[in-house]
Formats: structure tokens, C-alpha cells, sequence
């Protein structure tokens, strides 16, 4: 009988909701001395290459409004799909967002990471993952650099 009652409260439906949009928790920004568009593709390269699926790309502008740049400036957020990492009882889902801005000299590149996992009675959210984030930011400046 307890491993009956202890197999109902361990499996059942979760639902997770998976911020599109991540707000600036922990960023991660580095500067690139490349032009707007090459690093753009070289974005979304590294993206496939660690394999994040991009879902959808944005004006900044649209998400946040405190954000002070000119009217010129080209910007842009990538909006990546959900990945989920399964545990024993529970799954990991992750997210990132990359943003990249037109600055004098070069591009800078912001990535904003996100996850969350369902726990019993409240869900653990986690915006820090440096070994994910610099995979991603290593690889775009291994492409930029061919």
C-alpha cells in the first residue's frame, strides 16, 4: 500500500511554463569585431551546432523598454526552443535567449539562459549555466574567426 501512494504522488501531469522571453537575471555579453550580419549567422550556426532549434527571432525593442538605443542601431533577439533533460522523477526544461546589438566597433552578443524544474509543490528556476552559455559563445567566435 505506501508504494502504491508513493508511485500516485510521484507521477502525474506537470505543467511547466517556459519563459519566451528571459529578463536580464544573469547575462552574459561578450563583444565581437565583426560586422552585425556575420555575427548574426555565425549566431545562429553555433545555435544548430549545440544544438538549440531556433523558434523565432525579434526587435529587442518589442520586450524591453528601458533599453536607450538609437533608432539606427541594428538589433535583434533570437528566440530558441525548449530543450527538456530528464531526471528520475522530474525533467530539466531550458531555454536561452541571444541578443545581439550593432555596436562602433564590432557586435555585441548577450545570452541569457533559463531553466526550470518541476519539484513537488513549486518549480526550481535557475539562470545561471556557464558551461552551456560558453559552448555557445565559443562557438560563434570559433566561426567568426574562419
Amino acid at each position: 500500500m505506501i508504494w502504491l501512494m508513493a508511485a500516485l504522488l510521484l507521477s502525474g501531469c506537470v505543467t511547466v511554463k517556459i519563459p519566451k522571453y528571459i529578463q536580464d537575471a544573469s547575462p552574459y555579453k561578450k563583444r565581437f569585431y565583426a560586422s552585425f550580419e556575420e555575427t548574426l549567422n555565425a549566431a545562429r550556426q553555433a545555435l544548430g551546432d549545440e544544438g538549440w532549434r531556433i523558434s523565432e527571432m525579434a526587435n529587442p525593442a518589442v520586450f524591453e523598454q528601458s533599453q536607450v538605443v538609437s533608432p539606427d542601431t541594428k538589433q535583434i533577439v533570437i528566440f530558441t526552443e525548449a530543450r527538456q533533460t530528464p531526471f528520475i522523477f522530474s525533467s530539466r526544461y531550458m531555454t536561452v535567449n541571444v541578443f545581439l546589438r550593432n555596436a562602433d566597433d564590432g557586435t555585441d552578443v548577450e545570452v541569457r539562459y533559463a531553466s526550470v524544474t518541476p519539484m513537488l509543490f513549486k518549480n526550481a528556476n535557475n539562470y545561471k549555466n556557464d558551461s552551456v552559455v560558453n559552448k555557445i559563445l565559443n562557438r560563434i567566435s570559433e566561426l567568426l574567426e574562419k
